[in-house]
Order: C-alpha cells, then sequence, then structure tokens
C-alpha cells in the first residue's frame, strides 16, 4: 500500500513500444536503425518472446532524453506520517516536468481502461472498491506512442467523488515517475519493514499502540532509543541507513510520540544528508 492508501500493481512501461498504427512512419529502431517496424515486430514475435513489440518513435525518445538531462530532483512537499518520510505529490511532479514537457513537444495522455465497482462486506460493514486501469499515450507533433503494457492497475476504496480524480492522478505520478527516472522521496519497498509471510508482514505493519514516556523509560526503551539515534548518526549510506530502521521499526513504531518525531526527523535529515553529498559528487 501506499502513503495516500492506492494499492498498485507493477506494470512494465519503459522500454515497452507501441503499434504501427499509433507511430508515424514506422519510427525508428533505437537497436538497430536499419530495421522496420514491422520487421522488428515480427522479429520480436518470434525470437525474444516479446508480443508485438515496435520500436519508439525518435522523437519521442529525444523528447524524454532531454528531459530526463534537465530535471532535478523533484520537490518533497508532502509528508508520511506513518512512514516519517518527505515524498513528492503528483502537483511536485507537474510542476518539475509540465513546462518542460511542453518546451520540449511531449504531452502524455492517461486513458480509462477499467473501472469496476466491487462491495465488500466485513464486520456488518459495507465498502466500495474500486478497479481501475489506466493505459498511456506519449504523443509529439510528429509521433503518437502507446502499447497495451504501458498501463497502471490499482485498487481504491470509494470515499465520494474526489477517489477518481486522485486514481488518476495516482496513476500518472506513478507512470512519469518510472518513465522520467525522477527522485521522488517515496520509500522504497527495500526500506520497509519485511515478514517472511503475509500473516507475518501484516502483524509487522499493523498499527501499534504507542508507549508513554515514562513506560518508556521504566522498561529501558530510553537506551534502545538513544542507541537507535547513534546508529542514524553513523549510518554509513542510504542502504544502511534503510537498514537501521527496519531492523527496529519494532521498537521505533512503538516509542513516544515525542521521541518517534526525533528519530523520524534525524532519519530524513540523514537521509538528505546522502542525497546532497552524491548530487555534489556528480
Amino acid at each position: 500500500m501506499t502513503a495516500n492508501g492506492l494499492g498498485t500493481h507493477a506494470d512494465t512501461d519503459n522500454g515497452n513500444a507501441g503499434s504501427d498504427n499509433g507511430s508515424r512512419g514506422g519510427g525508428v529502431d533505437v537497436a538497430d536503425p536499419g530495421v522496420s517496424s514491422a520487421a522488428r515486430s515480427r522479429a520480436g514475435d518470434a525470437g525474444n518472446g516479446h508480443r508485438g513489440v515496435t520500436p519508439i518513435p525518435s522523437s519521442i525518445v529525444q523528447a524524454l532524453c532531454q528531459i530526463m538531462v534537465t530535471v532535478d530532483a523533484v520537490k518533497k512537499s508532502q509528508r508520511n506520517q506513518h512512514g516519517g518520510y518527505n515524498f513528492a505529490s503528483t502537483d511536485d511532479i507537474y510542476a518539475a516536468v509540465t513546462r518542460k514537457m511542453g518546451e520540449v513537444g511531449l504531452i502524455l495522455l492517461s486513458l480509462e481502461d477499467r473501472c469496476e465497482i466491487k462491495r465488500i462486506e466485513k464486520d456488518g460493514k459495507t465498502a466500495q472498491w474500486a478497479h481501475m486501469e489506466f493505459s498511456f499515450v506519449l504523443a509529439t507533433t510528429a509521433d503518437t506512442w502507446t502499447d497495451q503494457r504501458a498501463k497502471r492497475t490499482l485498487y481504491i476504496q470509494v470515499t465520494g467523488p474526489q477517489t477518481f480524480q486522485a486514481a488518476q492522478s495516482y496513476v500518472e505520478k506513478a507512470y512519469l515517475r518510472s518513465l522520467l527516472k525522477l527522485p521522488t522521496g517515496d520509500m522504497d519497498l527495500d526500506s520497509m519493514p519485511q515478514a517472511d509471510n503475509e500473516e507475518d508482514q501484516h502483524d509487522l505493519l499493523a498499527p501499534r499502540k504507542r508507549k508513554s514516556s515514562a513506560a518508556a523509560k521504566r522498561d529501558g526503551t530510553d537506551v534502545a532509543f538513544n542507541e537507535l539515534r547513534g546508529a542514524i548518526s553513523g549510518a554509513d549510506g542510504p542502504a544502511d541507513l534503510a537498514l537501521i530502521k527496519r531492523n527496529n521499526w519494532s521498537m521505533w513504531d512503538t516509542l513516544p510520540p515525542a521521541w518517534r518525531k526525533i528519530v523520524d526527523a534525524e532519519f530524513e535529515d540523514k537521509m538528505a544528508e546522502f542525497g546532497e553529498v552524491a548530487e555534489a559528487a556528480e
């Protein structure tokens, strides 16, 4: 699940190609410029198992590359309170790339392909969930491209009309992030606590009652808390920092609110410090 409650299915988008119907002139084969789109498609069907693969038109490839070399890290204006990290909202991503897309003459269209509402009965209560699928179209003045795998699928609880706008915004954010390789600050799954089976994973991520400061001092959590702060301060890099959080999540998630804010802030500051070092090295 994501920070805003949207569950996504990871579909492929980068590297896929569209149909000959969507490409003017058949496009340019990046792997072999001398091979036509149709020939490449037939070769893909026969040789590498990719069904209906055709090249992405050169005008679209060039436009995407121009955007990728000019976009800096996306501003992170929103905060995930549960995870304790800042992340980029859909509007942050729009602000970072919309003008650049206009400058290079590239547009992205999201098309709603499916919206199925299901009623779920649980504990005498009814909730409505939407299964939604969106596909994407890229276009320049010269070419249009899409692919049956350039899509996103999600399940979202229906709470009102805003649900459907939220779904579209979320999938556009996910697609643009993947397509343009945008650093958004969203937490990697590898940095979240992991268990060996579904039941243990559910228990691991279930909300826990926070301790009071007095209770934490009585049971010795204050010692572990200070050790955790020292480990965060001494982390060797982003991977080490994420491992510290994962290994200490059970304790981290039950810290008194004021203590939790401290480690969340120190974790975030340390991660930002690593990011600044990496940018300076480039």
